[in-house]
């Protein structure tokens, strides 16, 4: 886990030392553009960042639990431990993938670090992190922009050319769906909700299934979409007809690609669970709106795929496909969002979290959710070490100080352990 809970001595309290500061003249381009996520920035401007590095001895403290942030920092040689308030904690070492995080960005510090052997860290100004953390220039429109393995891409080129000449082929809402958004807009009856919800038995049936479960269930059980309508609300009942809609959409005649989609809906499902249950925590996010936008945050996936199926299987590779996705699949998706007339905050959420550390300056927003529910999703996985420390996260450091620490973490994804085995089952029949 992500989490390696270490106990430190009590007894003394930490005293920031005074490091030996030097300027670095010249930092290997091939090392500042490994740096998350300053690497994104051209070359000449990653060159051009003034840096210095500081040397700490074992013992030394870097930086105390509360004191602000004043530079970017990146571990550059030696180990780091950050110790929590709790006195939990966890070790870097410059070795590894996460010494390519920042130990620390902007705001207070919510861990204190200290060097557990002779240590170097360079320093650069926060206003890089304030640059490079703005949701990425379009590659469709800017070639810089376009990662290196997708250059002279015959899949990449072509799904571009298709797109800048409007002719991508974009997925539908199903007309319930659509209908009820429409309908909302207006001054409507139950009666008049529940005679759209009628036209798709299925989505109906499942909405009455939603009313029943433990999140919304009361001690008598309904059987009508009247009843159901009632009890949710007009705004639940909309964002959870959206949702259950949405399965409709994750499909494709292709068996290898299907399997693709079935993966991406799938790891939509398990966002949204743990969006739903962390807006659940912060109290400062509808719960259901949580779990839309997590079930819409990956949807721009859907039309890359889907024109992967126009496409000659010998003409491009599945990681020039899985590239793709990567790269495109926040700026597709907000352009569905809008085609479909999301509004704003949702039609956000595709691109605003792609990039672990954008932040827009505003305090706890929809898109924030759904990034820390993304983080919660890969911990314990294959690419656990490949994760930022969360408390570097702009995201995490809008929530309250007690809100979601590293033993809280844990238990967020315990709690929606069953949430998400019970949507899995849901949403997937």
């Amino acid at each position: 886990m992500i989490w390696k809970f270490l106990k430190k001595s009590p007894d003394k309290t930490p005293i920031e030392t005074s490091p030996t500061e030097a300027t670095v003249n010249h930092l290997p381009l091939s090392y500042l553009q490994k740096l998350i996520p300053l690497g994104d920035l051209p070359a000449a401007e990653l060159l051009a960042i003034p840096a210095t590095m500081h040397n700490f001895n074992p013992g030394d403290i870097i930086f105390n639990r509360g004191a602000a942030s004043e530079q970017l920092s990146y571990l550059y040689t030696g180990t780091v431990y950050l110790e929590a308030n709790n006195g939990t904690g966890y070790t870097i070492n410059a070795d590894t993938f996460k010494a390519f995080y920042p130990l620390a960005t902007s705001g207070e510090h919510t861990f204190s670090a200290i060097a557990k052997s002779p240590t170097q860290v360079i320093y650069m100004p926060l206003s890089n992190l304030q640059h490079s953390s703005k949701p990425v220039n379009n590659p469709l429109i800017n070639p810089e922009r376009i990662p290196p393995k997708l250059r002279d891409s015959f899949f990449f080129d072509s799904f571009c050319d298709t797109f800048r000449a409007d002719n991508l082929h974009v997925p539908s809402l199903p007309d319930v769906a659509l209908r009820l958004r429409s309908a909302l807009q207006k001054d409507i009856s139950i009666a008049d909700a529940v005679k759209i919800l009628n036209l798709d038995p299925v989505i109906s049936s499942k909405l009455i299934q939603v009313a029943n479960s433990p999140i919304y269930r009361s001690d008598n059980p309904i059987t009508s979409g009247h009843d159901a309508v009632n009890r949710l609300g007009f705004k639940t009942t909309q964002n959870l007809v959206t949702s259950i809609s949405l399965h409709q959409l994750f499909r494709s005649r292709n068996r290898q690609l299907n399997n693709i989609i079935q993966t991406l809906w799938k790891q939509s499902i398990q966002i949204a669970s743990l969006s739903h249950t962390l807006a659940g925590i912060t109290r400062k996010i509808n719960a259901d709106e949580a779990l839309l936008a997590g079930l819409i945050h990956n949807i721009g996936a859907l039309p890359i795929v889907t024109f992967a199926e126009s496409i000659d299987i010998s003409r491009y590779t599945e990681e020039e496909l899985q590239a793709s996705i990567d790269c495109l699949q926040g700026l597709v998706g907000t352009y569905i969002l809008k085609k479909w007339h999301f509004p704003d905050n949702f039609q956000q959420i595709p691109i605003n979290t792609t990039h672990w550390y954008y932040d827009n300056g505003q305090g706890l927003q929809l898109h924030d959710v759904v990034l820390l529910a993304k983080f919660h999703n890969q911990l314990g996985g294959a690419n656990t070490q490949k994760l930022p420390p969360l408390n570097t996260l702009p995201a995490f450091k809008k929530l309250d100080d007690s809100t979601l620490t590293p033993d809280m973490s844990l238990k967020a994804l315990h709690d929606a352990k069953q949430q998400i085995a019970d949507a899995l089952i849901f949403f997937r029949t």
